[in-house]
């Protein structure tokens, strides 16, 4: 699925989303209503992990992600699951008449490792309990992957409050052992 020269919506988040974690967002601008409406005609949107100190021009890497289920919340507002397809580089970046963001994307390689460890399991057994204890969470996530190592660990840096500028050090390939080990420590702490 490699990609190049594809021009997407974005829509700046602090959300950090790896490959195949999931999130429930709720629309209510118009400029990203009308990104809802482009991205469910097939090629989705990219979520930029905008923090207070980045901007589009020193961030330039994103979550593209695939619309999976719309919903209404009590108060009106339209909530959107979304599931991360792959990382992106973005590049080109223009905004359109209703200062909405689209920019080109390039895939940007992720995790791909399988070694199961004990310290694998052991993050597997309690983030299986994480699940088990938050049915909202849980129902986000109707197959979890939690013999596979790459999908464990990157449901552990989504769901850890650890600041998205240390979290953005792992999106590249080869950090998956220090991703690994950061995880280890906090959830041992």
């Amino acid at each position: 699925m490699k990609t190049n020269n594809i021009s997407l919506p974005i829509f700046p988040l602090p959300i950090f989303l790896l490959p195949e974690g999931v999130t429930k967002l709720r629309i209510f601008e118009p400029r990203y209503l009308k990104m809802i409406s482009i991205a469910s005609q097939g090629s989705g949107f990219v979520i930029w992990s905008k923090n207070a100190k980045n901007s589009l021009s020193n961030s330039l890497w994103g979550s593209w992600v695939e619309i999976i289920n719309f919903d209404q919340g009590q108060d009106g507002i339209l909530e959107v699951d979304v599931k991360c397809k792959a990382l992106v580089e973005l590049s080109v970046i223009d905004t359109d008449s209703d200062n909405l963001y689209f920019g080109d994307i390039k895939e940007i390689n992720h995790w791909s490792q399988t070694d199961i460890d004990s310290s694998i399991v052991e993050l597997s057994t309690s983030l299986a309990d994480v699940f088990d204890n938050n049915p909202s969470l849980s129902e986000l996530y109707p197959h979890k992957a939690i013999d596979r190592p790459s999908w464990v660990i990157a449901r552990w840096l989504e769901l850890l409050p650890i600041n998205i500028d240390v979290k953005t050090t792992f999106i590249v390939e080869h950090n998956f052992q220090a991703a690994k080990e950061l995880v280890q420590s906090v959830i041992n702490q």
